[in-house]
Parts: C-alpha cells; structure tokens; sequence
C-alpha cells in the first residue's frame, strides 16, 4: 500500500510540473476550485487570506506544481484582500467614531513582519526539510488551539453578557445561576438598605446644624476680633488663586483643544499612515527586482552570494528598520499627547507607550520570521497575535485584511515579473478570491450582528489555522515520500534561487 502511495504521488508531482490549459476544465479543476471557495469563505471573516489552505489544494488537487501553486494562491488571497478591504474601508469601530481598520496598529506590525520574514526565508534554506515540517505542524497546532481556546472564552462571555441584559437570569461568581424570584427579593432587599442610609445621612446632618448653632452664639466675640486679620489674608490667597486658575484654566483649555484635534483627526483615515506603508514596500519591491531571481535575472547582474546580493539585503532591513524607528516615535509621541489631554481608550485599544513600542514590534518580527521560514502567508500568523494582543476581533479582521492586500500584491508583483505566475489560471483564482471573500464576509457579518457574537471571527480564524496545519502536513508528508525521505539542506544559493 505504501509502494502503491508513493507511485501515485510521483505520477501526481511529476505530471504537475507541465500543468495543462485552463481549458477544458476537467475534474481536477472543479473540484480544486469547489474546496478553494469553501477555505475563502471560512477564512474571510477573520481576515487571514487562507493561503495555508489554497496551496496544499492547489498542489493535491489540482496538480500544480509548488512553485506555480504558490504564486497561484497568492493572487486568489489577493482578490480576497480587494474584496475585504471595499467592504472593511467604510466601516466604522463598534466602540469609537474612526474607521474599523488601525492604522497605528499596522505601521507597527508590517514593517517588521517583512524584515522578519526576510530572515526567515534564509533560514528555510538553511534548515533540514523533517525540522521545518515538525516545526511547521507544531506552530500551527499551536496557534490554532490558543486561537480556538479564546473564541470558546468569548463565547461563553457573550452567552453570559446577554443573559444578563435580557434579565432572565443571573450568573453568580461560583456560576450558579438565581432564579427570577431570588432576583426581585434580592433588588427590593437593595433598595430598601439604599433608604435606611438616606434616612441615616439625613438624621446626621441635622445634628451638624444643631452643633453649629451652639458654637456660633460663643464664638461672635473670635470672629470680631479676627475679621481683619482674616481679610487681609484672603486678599493675599484670591491673588495667588488667580493666578493659579488662569494657568488652570490655560492649561486645561489647550489640553481640551488638544483632546478634540485628535479625535477629529482620529475620524478620518490616516494618509499619512498609509503613505508611509506605500512607500516602504515601494522600496522593497524596487531591491527585490533588482536582486533577480527564477526566470527574472537580475538587471544589474547581481548573483546569489556574491558582496551586492548581500548588500542589497542589507539596504533592504536597513530601509525597513529606519521606517520602524520613524513609526515608534510618532506613536510613543502621540501617546504622550493622548496621556495629557485625557483620551478616552475604548476596549481593544493599544496603549503605544514606550514599552509597548518595542515589545510588539518584536513580536511581530518573530511572527514574520516563521511566516518565513515555513513559507506561510503572514495572515495565518498575525490574525491569531492581533487577537492575543486583544484587539477587537472586527479591528483584527479589517486590519489583517489590509495588511494583507499590500503583502500579496507586492508578492504578486514580483511574481509575474519573474515569469512563475499562470496567467490563464490566474485570472480565473483572482475572481474566485474576490467573490469567495466577498460572500463569506457578508455571510459572517450578517451571523454577527443577528446573533450579536464577535467570537466568531475567532472560530474562523483558530479553523482556518487548524486546517492549514493539517492540509500542509499531508501535503509535507506525500512530497517526502514521493523523494524518498526528508530532504537535507539545500544551502542558501544551491538550486534556482
């Protein structure tokens, strides 16, 4: 049976290596295309692409081979992103008057998911293909079940948050729950008690007021005798009161124009953000042309290995790095603004403070670093991290979504450039992207706001990573067997680059 397996995923791999036309559309085709909508329906609501499932079918199913099975999933989570981000870009947060996606929040984490995924991908070079499977199968599981973990515990705090709105039970602290009788006895109790104190504070003023009076007829000879010396020190404290209140009232005033400036600001999309991000992957783009590659040779005649390919990369971080640095400190000193005025933080907001500036930021650039090394797309990685940062998972969703659209189509891009894109199949995933995406959010959204639920984008995103986890393994597995065994280390420029 074994024997039989591996004969048959040799046949499988070898006949992918010359695909066929689109058309006529076999078996393959309808069938790889059928479970390729239902992966984008399942992945559009947590905004994370879905490139984990689309590769393994595109290669199980419908036999292409890895390097044109890559860049073919790439355009179908692209459209997807097209689609996501028409949908997402109107959208307002639930909790605040800006837009649903956060701009801030993306400054921080693309860059460095680049220069992270950059290093990751020599590793995966570097590294013994039974390694980068375990690894891979490990870090998927894992980040799946954390993900699906959270969806049950937001789950059950719904359930519990509109149970108690609706009045018909409540939950006590051991999670037991009174019945509507206990409920009334106990409100009726409350009520009450809140009289007694009245009743009490009341008694106790009047006391206070008989006191005084008694005071007042042995203490008129004092309060003649003082009254000039009391006058003039009130003269001397209104002068330093007014002084003190009008550099109050100043400050207090400029603190209150500050406040509304940025929450005016805050309700418009940030251009300057966005600029920013443009051009960083404008720039890296440009090397990455420059670098060469696969069908695409190098314009300037850069070989891998040589002193310009790893110049190249180092202007590369360098340039990523630099955006970095400018990012933390527009955010740590808007922070600082926000700090003074007094902004009101909603629930799922960052606070970008010193510290968080740096420990998120390299966060991400260990989530880019295995999106690298294992060859995964970075939504499957940066979806579940947004929701262990506790963002809001509608923000999580849109965000990720965007962060998306500018990886994939640079990713893109260059893959046509080097001549690794099917154009016939290209156009047919682009379309199915767009329209799978566009359904399964619409689809998702409509569920949400019925049944009043956001853990569902986390079930849609800690499903999609499980699947990928499993979908990847088979795929691992059948292409060592189909090399009879694990592969060793190919060596960073051994092979088409």
């Amino acid at each position: 049976t074994i024997r039989h397996l591996a004969h048959h995923v040799h046949r499988l791999l070898k006949s992918s290596h010359r695909h066929k036309p689109l058309l006529p559309l076999d078996a393959t085709d309808k069938l790889g295309f059928f479970f390729a909508t239902l992966g984008l329906m399942i992945a559009a609501g947590g905004g994370i692409g879905g490139g984990g499932v689309l590769v393994p079918i595109y290669i199980l199913v419908m036999r292409f081979s890895p390097k044109h099975a890559i860049p073919l999933s790439n355009i179908t989570v692209f459209g997807g992103a097209v689609a996501n981000t028409i949908l997402n870009i109107r959208k307002r947060h639930p909790l605040a008057d800006r837009p649903l996606v956060d701009w801030d929040l993306i400054l921080v984490m693309e860059p460095l998911t680049i220069a992270g995924a950059l290093i990751g991908a020599f590793l995966n070079k570097l590294l013994p293909e039974a390694i980068l499977v375990i690894s891979l199968v490990a870090l998927l599981s894992f980040t799946a079940y954390k993900t699906l973990i959270k969806a049950i515990r937001m789950y059950k705090a719904e359930t519990k948050a509109m149970l108690a709105e609706k009045g018909r039970a409540r939950v006590r602290e051991d999670g037991t729950k009174e019945s509507e009788l206990t409920r009334m006895a106990r409100e009726l109790e409350e009520e009450e008690e809140e009289e007694e104190d009245e009743r009490a504070v009341v008694a106790l003023l009047d006391d206070v007021d008989a006191g005084d009076d008694d005071e007042n007829e042995d203490g008129d000879a004092d309060v003649e005798n003082g009254q000039q010396q009391k006058t003039a020190q009130k003269q001397q404290s209104n002068i330093t009161d007014d002084d003190s209140s009008t550099f109050s009232s100043a400050t207090e005033l400029r603190d209150k124009e500050e406040l509304a400036q940025i929450l005016e600001e805050e309700r418009h999309i940030p251009m300057g953000n966005v600029q920013v991000l443009v051009v960083t992957f404008a720039v890296v783009l440009f090397i990455n042309l420059l670098k060469g590659g696969g069908a695409f040779h190098s314009p300037l005649g850069i070989q891998c290995g040589s002193p310009s390919f790893w110049a190249s990369n180092g202007i590369m971080l360098g340039w990523i790095i630099l955006v970095s640095i400018f990012a933390r400190s527009y955010l740590v000193r808007r922070y600082e603004i926000k700090e003074r005025c007094g902004y009101p933080y909603v629930d799922g907001d960052i606070k970008w403070d010193s510290r968080a500036t740096i420990i998120y930021p390299l966060v991400c650039t260990a989530a880019g670093f295995f999106a690298g090394m294992f060859g995964v797309g970075g939504g499957i990685v940066k979806g579940p991290l947004m929701l262990a940062m506790g963002v809001h998972p509608k923000v999580s969703s849109a965000s990720s979504a965007c962060m998306i659209l500018f990886t994939s189509f640079t990713a893109t891009t260059s893959f046509v450039v080097f001549g690794l894109l099917d154009m016939e199949y290209a156009a047919i995933c682009l379309s199915l992207g767009f329209v799978a995406t566009l359904v399964g959010q619409i689809g998702l959204f409509y569920l949400m706001e019925r049944f009043q639920r956001n853990s569902y984008i986390a079930f849609s995103i800690g499903g999609i990573v499980l699947l990928s986890a499993f979908l990847m393994t088979i795929q691992s597995l059948l292409s060592m067997a189909d090399s009879g065994g694990p592969k060793p280390p190919t060596g960073l420029c051994t092979g088409k680059q």
